[in-house]
């Protein structure tokens, strides 16, 4: 009980933490110890405005960045966050022109242009870091409550035997499709899998310490959360063996956007890769950053591709996991209907 009132204590402050603004207006308003923002003047009015939705949450870094440290006025462009949404209400938001991009994973991007939306990634955002980088950069780590008896991936195999497991997610993700790869790559089996989604980690990690989940994945903000709740780890995202696909995020504009106004796209994709080099080789202000913005305590980022060139066999696994689900048939989507690759930069 008192590991739930800590959780839930933390969750709360969490919550209640949570600001608005866009990150130079936040950053400007704040007081000594804030990263200073970009610096403003009357060119600002000259640059070209980029609309995006609010994210609170742990993918915002990058984007974050770009804007706080210059890169997108570097471009040309000025970041314009537009509120946030729910995620049922990110792709409709850029198909109907009131946000110019959003980012997501391969599989379900797949599905959005499977079902007709004319929407292409441009570049690269989060991937897995090799293992020479610090583990707390991985793309997701896996909990279970310390008296489980689980310590490792091996241990689910004879758990709750002939039951269902139950974890957060939400198909398609990359909660559910990694899970799932390592779930079928130790001998436990993606069948055994009961998906049960939330809104955040940190509401999973909430019913994980309540007994309502057997495993929840998280995120690397939350990953401080959940070792301080006294959950147990048993593994994380390199243990799938897919690499850098393990945590492959993808810009995306409309067919029309890119047609209409390619140069802004080239701008945004260039902006976008210095801010994930930058991020990489200052992850503590990066966090920072983050953590600012979103209300959260978390002290880690992602990690992120210091190239946006998108690599299509990182691609393929996302799709043929859709296609052994019964999601999508074979042959019904090809890696060129999903990605261009005019506007990669090195």
């Amino acid at each position: 009980m008192a590991l739930i009132l800590t959780l839930s204590i933390s969750i709360g402050a969490y919550l209640g933490r949570t600001k608005v603004g866009s990150p130079s207006e936040l950053y400007s308003l704040k007081d000594n110890d804030a990263v200073p923002a970009a610096n403003s003047s009357e060119d600002d009015k000259n640059l070209i405005p980029i609309r995006t939705y609010t994210r609170k949450n742990c993918t915002s870094t990058p984007i974050l960045v770009a804007d706080v440290k210059g890169f997108f006025k570097e471009e040309g462009l000025k970041l314009v966050f537009t509120g946030e949404l729910k995620s049922t209400e990110i792709l409709p938001s850029v198909l109907n022109g009131n946000n110019d991009f959003a980012e997501t994973h391969p599989n379900a991007l797949a599905t959005y242009v499977a079902g007709g939306a004319p929407i292409k990634a441009i570049g690269r955002a989060i991937i897995e870091p090799g293992p020479e980088v610090d583990p707390k950069f991985r793309h997701m780590r896996w909990f279970v409550r310390a008296d489980s008896g689980i310590k490792t991936w091996e241990d689910l195999k004879n758990y709750k035997k002939g039951e269902k497991i139950n974890h957060n997610g939400l198909a398609p993700s990359c909660t559910t499709f990694i899970a799932s790869t390592i779930f079928d790559k130790y001998g436990i089996g993606r069948d055994r899998l009961n998906f049960i989604n939330f809104d955040t980690d940190q509401a999973a990690l909430q019913a994980l310490q309540q007994g309502n989940l057997d495993v929840a994945c998280v995120h690397p903000p939350f990953y401080k959360l959940a070792e301080e709740s006294g959950l147990t780890l048993i593994g994380d995202s390199s243990d799938s063996g897919l690499g850098e696909a393990a945590g492959l995020y993808l810009y995306y504009f409309t067919e029309k956007f890119i047609k209409e106004k390619p140069d802004i796209v080239h701008r945004f994709a260039r902006a976008m890769q210095k801010a994930q080099v930058w991020a990489n080789s200052n992850p503590d202000e990066a966090a920072k950053i983050t953590a600012d913005f979103i209300g959260s305590n978390g002290n880690a980022s992602h990690w992120y591709a210091t190239s946006t060139v998108i690599d299509e066999e990182q691609v393929k696994p996302w799709i043929n996991d859709l296609i052994i689900n019964g999601k999508l048939k074979e042959g019904q989507i090809e890696i060129s209907d999903l990605i261009t690759h005019q506007f990669e930069v090195r």
